[in-house]
């Protein structure tokens, strides 16, 4: 019996020990236990009774509140996304199914903007049963479009559009299989067409006019400058599932098509070409190269397919031209092309749907994507995307591009090859106003991000640093409408997302960008492997302003995270009711920083700096507040008289660095000297616990440990 007592006694504390050992490697529990909190007490629960919180802000996405509610959900959330895009972007993945882009579409944007639908399939259409199925593709066009191919009158035809002969004779040029894919192709995107007009059944035609021909929602939404009431007029007609229906067939007629015509191409013949008008936009078919003097005009197309050679797509290629042109398709199947003009007003070009689906798709090449506003991935009230699949290829344009969306869906998504992007604003992953969704994401290769700093160069000067640094919002941005200090306009933002999986990348930008949000958006940056550099300046990696989630992820290599000029705001600041979260979990990593920084929580924040395994240096000015602390206000303790949320709510700044031999540095303009407070396996309260102003549930907790880990950023990982 005592045999069986001791048995009983040695097993329970084992398994006490074990736990213990356990909850000692929860270094986030060491730090909530630090202040009494738990992960409850995380996160934000707005209520009715909350005077003057703006707890009915329409248009916010369905993740938004919960994201808001759990912070630590941001990084699951985030995973999901880099899930898709290893799974279905990676090199090679479309050699054994096509359905990848249709993929990408739903688990970067569908199901991020609308719950409801699943990934199950888009439904495709065969080819018409018929001896001349393409024919009889092009004879549903017109009867979509109630247009009739022969008209009578007075008991005789007058005339008649005779696709057999007109149509017919050239298409008969291309060997049957040939034909049969292009015919699937074309009775596809009739039905997309179709679903997309439903879209817009309820919807007043003058407003589709006019929000299609807006062009400075970059410049006008931020601090609600400009309020366009036609969106809200559409916002509240427009039949959402519709809309993303016609775009989930789009692209999978496109993918589909690309995949069966890639073994086909030797079967076109050399210099053919082919151009018709449907009562939708021309539908091209090329197999030869165009001259740069002489750029190929892909205004108001349908659907174009080049075979393989160098082409210059001028134009609106794979953009929607206009409220008629409600589909437009680009099919690449190799070459070295330049798509969309230079300069100040080229039109939407590369992917852009504008009340309608744009989509191109290239297949191989070294290629140059042109635009000024909206281009590479932009969607306003429709989806935009491009997907080019290898290739070290360069995007270039100004504003709304490089996977943008506004009340909508923009996707730029590059699968190999060394590329380089630059922007001025509003993208490289931003989902802007009306729960817009825009996605920026890269497979593999060493590649470049810009979004221009320099107001010197184009003037989006932000007042934060002097108006010397632009406020891009961009490169992982989900950026709202503040109407609240306007016309009382208030619209959430998106979701904006930077998913880079493989290589050596440079991120350079101003302010309002790395994962960043802003009024009820979500901003998103994960890095999956690679030593990367990322260089910016204010409210940055990882941060946010006014009710809204921040995240960068760097989940590999030795990085340099680096706050130049005003150089504050950043890495894991939250600024008014902002979840501000900066993970980076392996590598030897330095951090420079000069104002609020490194796990700064102000005005009812939740900030985590989480630097996990590593030999890390952090550079930090002298005497900056941040290193995990809370900034104190005294109605957080004692209710103001007119908005008492502030007493309602829980504030916490958090900088933990688990694993390695850190240095801590401060300094000023002549000297470096050793961090005050923060240093190798300590623990720091700011406020400290003899302050006056401790207390009121807003502590600021900084951990230095030998070893530790957060579960919740390890349930995909085999790295313990």
């Amino acid at each position: 019996m005592l045999r069986i007592c001791a048995c009983v006694l040695i097993t329970l504390l084992i398994g006490s020990t074990v736990s213990a050992q356990k909850a000692a490697d929860d270094v986030l529990r060491r730090v909530l236990d630090e202040v009494g909190f738990d992960r409850s007490d995380l996160g934000y629960q707005p209520r009715g009774y909350w005077n003057r919180f703006p707890v009915d802000v329409p248009y916010r996405l369905p993740s938004f509140d919960d994201l808001f509610a759990e912070p630590l959900k941001l990084y699951d959330f985030s995973t999901v996304m880099g899930n898709a895009v290893e799974l279905y972007l990676a090199p090679g993945a479309a050699d054994t199914a096509d359905i990848g882009l249709y993929k990408l579409l739903y688990h970067l944007g569908i199901d991020k903007r609308q719950s409801g639908f699943r990934d199950y399939s888009a439904n495709l259409a065969e080819a018409p049963d018929t001896d001349r199925p393409l024919t009889e593709a092009f004879r549903r066009l017109y009867e979509l479009a109630d247009r009739d191919t022969e008209y009578r009158t007075f008991g005789n035809r007058y005339g008649t559009l005779n696709i057999e002969s007109e149509i017919g004779e050239q298409l008969a040029q291309l060997p049957d299989t040939v034909q049969v894919v292009l015919a699937r192709l074309l009775v596809n995107l009739a039905d997309a067409i179709r679903w997309r007009n439903l879209a817009f059944r309820n919807c007043d035609r003058n407003d589709m006019e006019e929000a299609f021909a807006i062009r400075d929602l970059a410049q006008t939404q931020g601090d609600g400058q400009v309020y366009y009431l036609v969106l809200d007029d559409i916002a509240t007609e427009i039949d959402q599932p519709s809309l993303h229906y016609a775009a989930a067939k789009t692209v999978a007629a496109v993918e589909q098509a690309e995949r069966a015509l890639i073994p086909l191409t030797a079967m076109i013949p050399d210099g053919f070409a082919f151009e018709t008008t449907t009562p939708f936009g021309r539908i091209v078919l090329r197999n030869e190269k165009s001259d740069a003097r002489v750029p190929f005009d892909c205004t108001n197309t349908l659907c174009i397919i080049e075979f393989g050679h160098d082409n210059v797509w001028a134009g609106t290629p794979g953009a929607t031209a206009s409220v008629s042109n409600p589909v437009s398709v680009l099919i690449d199947l190799g070459g070295d092309d330049v798509y969309g003009q230079e300069g100040s007003l080229a039109p939407p070009a590369a992917g852009v749907g504008l009340l309608g689906i744009g989509v191109v798709l290239d297949t191989k090449g070294k290629d140059t994507y042109n635009g000024a506003i909206y281009a590479q991935g932009a969607g306003l009230f429709g989806v935009g995307i491009v997907l080019d699949r290898s290739g070290n290829d360069t995007y270039t344009a100004s504003e709304s591009a490089q996977g943008c969306g506004y009340f909508g869906i923009g996707l730029c998504l590059d699968s190999d090859g060394d590329d380089v992007y630059y922007l001025h604003g509003d993208g490289q992953g931003m989902g802007g106003i009306g729960g817009g969704v825009g996605v920026l994401a890269s497979f593999g290769g060493n590649d470049s991000y810009t979004a221009e700093p320099m107001s010197e160069v184009f003037n989006r000067g932000d007042y934060h640093s002097d108006n010397k640094i632009n406020a891009n919002n961009a490169q992982g941005a989900g950026m709202g409408r503040r109407g609240d200090g306007s016309d009382g306009h208030a619209w959430a933002g998106g979701l904006g997302a930077l998913i880079d999986i493989h290589g050596d990348d440079f991120y350079y930008s101003g302010n309002f960008t790395l994962g960043v949000g802003y009024w009820f958006g979500t901003g998103i940056v994960l890095d999956k492997h690679g030593a990367d550099h990322y260089k910016s300046c204010y409210f940055t990696q990882g941060s946010g302003a006014h009710f809204c989630n921040g995240i960068l992820i760097d989940e590999n290599g030795d990085d340099y995270h680096e706050l130049y000029e005003t150089a504050g705001a950043g890495l894991a600041f939250g600024w008014d009711f902002t979840n501000a979260l900066l993970i980076n979990k392996h590598g030897n990593d330095r951090y420079t920083a000069k104002m609020i920084s490194y796990g700064l929580a102000e005005i009812r924040s939740n900030a985590f700096f989480v630097d996990l395994y590593g030999d890390d240096e952090y550079r930090f000015q002298t005497n900056a507040r941040g290193m995990g602390g809370a900034t104190w206000r005294a109605d957080f303790a004692k209710p103001s008289k007119l908005t008492p949320y502030y007493t309602y709510a829980k504030s916490l700044g958090t900088f933990i660095d688990a694993g390695g031999n850190d240095r801590y540095i401060s300094f000023d303009d002549s000297t470096e000297t050793a961090h005050p407070l923060a240093t190798n396996n300590s623990l720091w309260l700011q406020p400290a616990r003899t302050d006056s102003t401790f207390g009121a549930n807003n502590y600021g907790v900084g951990l230095d440990v030998a070893a530790g880990t957060i579960p919740e950023f390890f349930r995909w990982d085999s790295h313990k």
